[in-house]
C-alpha cells in the first residue's frame, strides 16, 4: 500500500506539475483530495485509474466528484453547477481559455443527479482534453 500511495503522489505530482496552478492552487487541490477521499470512501487506486482515464462507475467514486465539486463551489448545496466556476477551475489545470471554452461547449451537461453530471462531464472532459 505504501508504494501504491507513492505513485500516486507521482502521478498527481505530474499532473499537477504540468498545469497552470500557482502553488497555493495545488495544496488547495491536494487538501480537498484528501478530504474528499475520507470523506466519499474513494480508494486510491480509484483515483490512479482516473487520473489514466479509467473512471470506475462506483456511487463512491461519483460521490468524490461531487464532493470535489462543493468543496471548490462548482457544485452548490442544492446540487446546481456554476458553468463560471468550473471553467475557472479547468482553466488552473488547462490554462487556454479556447480550449476550456470548448470542452465545456462539448461536455457541460446535466444528468439526472449531481452524481452522474459530475462523472459524465469528468469523462467527457478528460476525453477531449486528451483525446483518450
Amino acid at each position: 500500500m505504501f508504494y501504491f500511495s507513492l505513485i500516486l503522489l507521482n502521478i498527481l505530482a505530474s499532473v499537477l506539475a504540468y498545469g497552470t496552478m500557482t502553488p497555493e492552487q495545488r495544496q488547495r487541490f491536494l487538501t480537498f483530495q484528501g478530504e474528499c477521499m475520507m470523506e466519499s470512501g474513494t480508494t486510491e487506486e480509484m483515483l490512479l485509474k482516473a487520473f489514466m482515464g479509467e473512471f470506475t462507475e462506483s456511487s463512491v467514486f461519483k460521490d468524490h466528484l461531487v464532493c470535489l465539486g462543493m468543496k471548490t463551489g462548482v457544485i452548490d448545496d442544492e446540487g446546481n453547477y456554476h458553468k463560471d466556476i468550473l471553467k475557472e477551475e479547468i482553466l488552473s489545470f488547462i490554462g487556454d481559455e479556447t480550449k476550456v471554452d470548448d470542452i465545456l461547449d462539448t461536455c457541460y451537461i446535466h444528468y439526472d443527479t449531481p452524481q452522474e453530471s459530475a462523472f459524465n462531464m469528468m469523462k467527457c472532459m478528460f476525453k477531449e482534453h486528451f483525446g483518450v
